[in-house]
């Protein structure tokens, strides 16, 4: 089950999460966190989507090498988060070309956060990290 705490993002993401939610709420884009921490059992997992179980391939980091990964002194502390946006009618909106994924988008990069679309090997739409 995916994590969505706040409180389970590194000290210095939970600032700019807060404030990249606020802004996309500002400009009328329903984003939300669709995954702060992952454990290494859960980040393996999706490691083996796609090369030893069914589905796509999602990411490249085995257990421990995602920034979702992240702990200080033992608790979760992700330097990443997973977003999704929600349309009016309550349906959730993948288009990253649409108006309120540019936004988002924009909002993220002007706060400084690294976009996982711009990643040059697996382009990983709904992830932004420090």
């Amino acid at each position: 089950m995916n994590d969505r705490d706040i409180a389970h993002l590194h000290p210095d993401l939970q600032l700019l999460c807060r404030r990249w939610l606020a802004t996309c709420h500002q400009q009328a884009v329903d984003a939300f966190l669709a995954c702060t921490y992952r454990s290494a059992a859960e980040q393996d997992a999706l490691y083996a989507q796609g090369r030893t179980a069914p589905g796509k391939i999602v990411t490249n980091a085995r257990g421990g090498q995602s920034k979702h990964n992240f702990t200080l002194n033992g608790k979760p502390a992700s330097k990443a988060f997973d977003f999704a946006i929600k349309r009016r009618d309550g349906t959730l909106n993948w288009d990253v070309n649409s108006s309120e994924w540019k936004a988002a988008v924009a909002i993220g990069k002007d706060l400084g956060l690294v976009w996982g679309g711009d990643f040059k090997s697996i382009h990983d739409y709904c992830h932004f990290q420090i």
